[in-house]
C-alpha cells in the first residue's frame, strides 16, 4: 500500500531508502583506482587474509607485494599506460594479482571467456592491439596456433597448481604429470607467470603515481548479448569504486573478517566486480573456486560466511544437501550469514525452499555487464520473494514507457532503466557510438540511463519485478547468449534457408539453446548430414555454451500476422519437445 504522501513514482519517492544501512559498513572513496580502493581501505589490516585458493592463503600484505612486483615486471617489459593486456584466466590468485597489477600502472585489462578457439582468440588479440596475453595453460595449443599471425609480444602462462597448498600441488603433479611435461614452450615469447613476476621483485623501477581519471578506460568485459550480438564493454575505475560505495550501504553481510565464496568467472562484471573487488575492498577473505560448475560449491561447505553464485549452484546444493555429513552441515548452519544469487531468476517457491533447507537468508539480484554487474539486489533482512530487489544505494531504477518516453507509476510494466554511477563508458568496436547510444540513452531529465532490454514493474516499497525480455536472450547456466549470434552463424551455411534459436528446457542444464531450421531448396534433403554440418560449424565458430543442444527441422517457419517469426510458437514447441518427462 502506498503512503499518503506518495507521488506514485519510484524515482521521486525512493521508498527503498528505508532498507539501507544507517551508516555504511566501510567508508569508501570513489575517486581512486581499483588498486588504491583495495589497498587503501585495508591499510590498517594488511596482515588479515585476503584470498585463499585450494588451501593456499595470501594476506593483503603478501598480495600487495606480488601485485607490485608484477606491475614492475610489466614496466620492465615495455608495457605503458593505456596499453591493453588480455586475460584468459579462471579464479586463481594469478587472476587477482594480474588484475590489480594491470590497474596499478594504468593499463587496461581485457577479460575473455577461456572457452575460445583459435579464430576467436586471434580476433581478440588483433582488435585489442594487445602486446601481452595472460592465459591458463590449457590454452597453450590455441596460443601456439596463432602466435605468429597475431604479433603478440609476450604470453604469461598460469598453471592451476602453481598456488595450491603444497600437499595438493604434489597430488596434482602426479595426476597431471603427462600434461605438465607437455608444457614445454620452446618460444622466447612464452613465459611462466611466476618467472615473469619475479623479474619485478628487485627491479630498479618506480611505479608511477597516476592521477585519478573517472573517464579513463580501465576494465573491458564481454557482454553475452543482452542487446543483440556480443560487444566489448569498457568501464572505468569509477564503475568499480562506485559499486563498492553503493554496496557498503546495503545490508549484505560483507564486512571485515567475513569469508566470501566466489563461484563466478572473473571475465564477467558480476564475478570480477562483486565477487572479488567488492569483498576485498571491504576487508573480507575471498575463497576462489577454480571451477564454476553446479557442484563447485560442495568442497567449501562450512568454510564461508557468504556466497555469490548462480541459481544452479544453489539448486545443486539443495538437491544434494542430504549427502553432506552432519558435521559439515552444522558448520554451514553456524557460519553462513546469507547467500546471494544472480544471472537467472529464482522462483518464489525456490527462494522459500532454499531458506528452509539452508536455514539462512537467501536473496536474488539482477544486473548486466553494462552496469558493472548487479543493478538491484534484495535486502537480506527484508527479502521479497519473486523480486530482483531494490536499486543500489544512490542509484535509481524506473520502468519506462518507450512510447511516451516517461517513467511509469508503481505496478505498471515497462522497460527497466537505470541511472547509475556504475554505467559503462562505451562499447569498444571503434567505440561504437551508435550502439552505445542505444543502451546509454539521454532522457528528458538531462541524465543518461541504461536501457536494460528487460521488462518489469516496481512496487510501492521500491522492489523490482521482472516480467520478460524486450530482446531475445537465452540463459544457459547463468550465461546470457544472444539468439542472433547462433542464428547468424548457422544462416551463413548455404544449406540453410532460415534459422531461429530459442531457449529450451533441459534436465541437467536447466536451459539450453535449441534451433529450428529450414533448409535451402532441396527436394530430398539429407537432414542427418546437414545436422552434422551445423554441429561442425557451431563447434568451430561459437563458444562452448553457445552451441545449440537441439536442432529441429521444419518445412516452413511459423509467422505472425504481421509477417514476423512467431517466436512464442517456437518457444512453446521447444517446451513440448524437450521438457523433461518428470516435469511434464
Amino acid at each position: 500500500m502506498m503512503m499518503e504522501d506518495s507521488t506514485g513514482y519510484p524515482s521521486v519517492d525512493k521508498p527503498q531508502n528505508k532498507y539501507y544501512r544507517d551508516k555504511p559498513a566501510r567508508i569508501i572513496e570513489t575517486n581512486q583506482s581499483i588498486y588504491d580502493l583495495v589497498f587503501n581501505t585495508n591499510r590498517n589490516n594488511l596482515d588479515d587474509p585476503a584470498i585463499e585458493y585450494l588451501g593456499h592463503e595470501y594476506t593483503y600484505r603478501a598480495l600487495k607485494k606480488e601485485v607490485d612486483s608484477l606491475a614492475k615486471a610489466f614496466l620492465l617489459s615495455g608495457c605503458e599506460t593505456g596499453d591493453t593486456v588480455l586475460l584468459g584466466l579462471t579464479n586463481t590468485p594469478e587472476a587477482v594479482i594480474a588484475s590489480l597489477a594491470i590497474n596499478r600502472i594504468g593499463c587496461i585489462q581485457r577479460w575473455f571467456d577461456v572457452r575460445v578457439n583459435e579464430k576467436i582468440l586471434s580476433e581478440y588479440i588483433i582488435n585489442s592491439k594487445s602486446k601481452c596475453l595472460i592465459a591458463m595453460d590449457f590454452l597453450l595449443p590455441v596460443i601456439r596456433g596463432i602466435i605468429e599471425t597475431t604479433g603478440i609480444k609476450s604470453v604469461l602462462i598460469v598453471h592451476p597448481s602453481s598456488c595450491m597448498h603444497s600437499a595438493m600441488k604434489a597430488l596434482y603433479s602426479i595426476k597431471h604429470r603427462k600434461e605438465t611435461q607437455a608444457y614445454k614452450y620452446h618460444d622466447d615469447r612464452i613465459h611462466e607467470f611466476w618467472d615473469y613476476l619475479k623479474t619485478g621483485h628487485y627491479a630498479g623501477v618506480s611505479l608511477p603515481q597516476l592521477p585519478f581519471d573517472k573517464a579513463r578506460p580501465s576494465v573491458m568485459v564481454q557482454s553475452s548479448g543482452t542487446t543483440g550480438k556480443p560487444k566489448i564493454i569498457v568501464h572505468s575505475d569509477f564503475s568499480a569504486t562506485s559499486s563498492v560505495y553503493s554496496f557498503s550501504h546495503s545490508d549484505l553481510p560483507v564486512e571485515k573478517g567475513k569469508v566470501l565464496l566466489n563461484l563466478l568467472p572473473p571475465w564477467i562484471a558480476y564475478g570480477l566486480g562483486h565477487a572479488i573487488i567488492y569483498p576485498l575492498a571491504m576487508g573480507c577473505k575471498v575463497l576462489l573456486s577454480p571451477t564454476f560448475e553446479p557442484d563447485a560449491i560442495m568442497p567449501y561447505i562450512g568454510k564461508f560466511t557468504f556466497a555469490f553464485g548462480a541459481p544452479f549452484h544453489y539448486r545443486y546444493l539443495c538437491e544434494h544437501f542430504d549427502q553432506i555429513s552432519s558435521r559439515k552441515k552444522a558448520k554451514f548452519f553456524a557460519r553462513v550469514d546469507a547467500l546471494v544469487s544472480g544471472g537467472d531468476k529464482v522462483t518464489i517457491q525456490e527462494n522459500q525452499k532454499f531458506e528452509e533447507v539452508f536455514k539462512t537468508k537467501f536473496g536474488n539480484g539482477y544486473g548486466n555487464n553494462e552496469g558493472w554487474g548487479c543493478l538491484t539486489v534484495n535486502p537480506i533482512l527484508h527479502n521479497k520473494y519473486g523480486s530482483i530487489g531494490i536499486p543500489k544505494y544512490g542509484e535509481t531504477v524506473i520502468c519506462y514507457d518507450s512510447k511516451t518516453k516517461k517513467e511509469l507509476p508503481y505496478g505498471e510494466i515497462g522497460e527497466i532503466c537505470v541511472q547509475a554511477n556504475t554505467a559503462f563508458l562505451y562499447y569498444d568496436q571503434d567505440q561504437n557510438e551508435a550502439e552505445t547510444r542505444k543502451v546509454k540513452v539521454l532522457h528528458s531529465d538531462g541524465k543518461e540511463w541504461i536501457h536494460t532490454g528487460d521488462l518489469g514493474s516496481i512496487d510501492s516499497d521500491g522492489f523490482v519485478f521482472l516480467s520478460g525480455r524486450v530482446r531475445r536472450v537465452i540463459i544457459r547456466q547463468g550465461f546470457k547468449i544472444s539468439a542472433y549470434t547462433i542464428e547468424d552463424k548457422i544462416c551463413e551455411m548455404p544449406e540453410i534457408k532460415e534459422c531461429v534459436a530459442v531457449e529450451a528446457p533441459d534436465a541437467i542444464e536447466e536451459h539450453v539453446p535449441a534451433v529450428f531450421v529450414t533448409v535451402a531448396e532441396n527436394d530430398n534433403p539429407d537432414q542427418e548430414a546437414i545436422k552434422k554440418l551445423i554441429n561442425k560449424k557451431c563447434e568451430t565458430e561459437l563458444k562452448t555454451y553457445e552451441i545449440p543442444k537441439h536442432i529441429v527441422f521444419l518445412e516452413k517457419m511459423p509467422y505472425t500476422a504481421n509477417g514476423k517469426y512467431d517466436f512464442r510458437w517456437l518457444e512453446q514447441k521447444a517446451i513440448d519437445l524437450f521438457q523433461p518427462q518428470s516435469t511434464k
